[in-house]
């Protein structure tokens, strides 16, 4: 297998277990995608072919349930169920040039069911808004992209590490359990806006959201405002320049904080 198909087969699961997941962010805090999908009862599957021989098919399928929404991992096929609408790219490389906002076009079985296809379309392209080139102006799109963001990349970080990353992997295998912690500050100072978190042990590792109640971080990013998250991870500023402007603050290890930020950096790279 080249490093080129390899690198594919990564970031398609990344996109299936760390961006997509991140549609429910969507689903429940923006208020007309949220009542678009209210009374919706469907499977969508969305995969690609694999260049290994065989032509395997990586494929996750989206399971709407009136109001509930949920990312499986495999076809609709292998959980014993039909998919309403399945978008199929003819390969990985694709797939993953259209979820980083470029130009590649699938197949689609369930055409006749158009007015779930429109609305599908519109969910995925939501993520979008976690696009670097994104760069919303009202205060509810600002908030909801520092969290979708924020939300995506812990989760990547650890998906990263299951997939077998010998640099992530060697760096999660030498720590006892740590809590890595992210919080966003709200404008009234009452509870923070976001909040999420990466929990590495022994080399295993969890993400999760709100704020990790059973230890103390080992490093936590303390952002002040939403606005001085964007200009960090839309990369206006360099983390140590949001340090020195006040957009963040790190507590505890500087060097675990920058190697965890270059781990940042690079799945980032990878998913925009």
């Amino acid at each position: 297998m080249t490093q080129t198909i390899q690198q594919d087969i990564i970031t398609a699961k990344l996109f299936f277990n760390a961006a997509f997941p991140v549609m429910k962010v969507v689903l429940e805090d923006d208020s007309a995608m949220k009542a678009k999908f209210q009374g919706v009862q469907a499977i969508v599957q969305i995969g690609a072919f694999g260049e290994r021989a065989g032509g395997e098919l990586f494929a996750c399928h989206l399971v709407f349930d009136k109001g509930q929404f949920s990312v499986i991992q495999g076809t609709a096929e292998s959980a014993g169920k039909k998919p309403d609408i399945a978008l199929t790219f003819s390969s990985l490389a694709k797939m993953n040039t259209m979820f980083r906002g470029g130009l590649a076009l699938p197949s689609i079985k369930g055409l006749n069911k158009l007015g779930l296809l429109l609305k599908v379309f519109s969910l995925l392209m939501s993520l979008m808004l976690m696009m670097p080139s994104s760069r919303p102006k009202e205060p509810a799109k600002q908030r909801l992209k520092v969290k979708m963001s924020l939300y995506m990349i812990t989760r990547a970080l650890s998906v990263y590490n299951k997939l077998g990353d010998p640099a992530m992997s060697e760096w999660c295998r030498r720590q006892p359990e740590r809590i890595y912690q992210f919080i966003v500050d709200g404008e009234d100072g009452g509870s923070p806006a976001v909040a999420c978190y990466l929990r590495v042990k022994a080399g295993k590792s969890k993400s999760g959201h709100g704020v990790y109640t059973r230890r103390s971080p080992f490093v936590l990013f303390h952002f002040f405002s939403v606005g001085g998250a964007l200009k960090v991870l839309l990369k206006d500023v360099a983390f140590v320049e949001g340090v020195e402007q006040g957009c963040v603050e790190i507590i505890g290890s500087p060097e675990y904080a920058m190697y965890l930020n270059d781990f940042m950096s690079v799945l980032q790279g990878m998913l925009t």
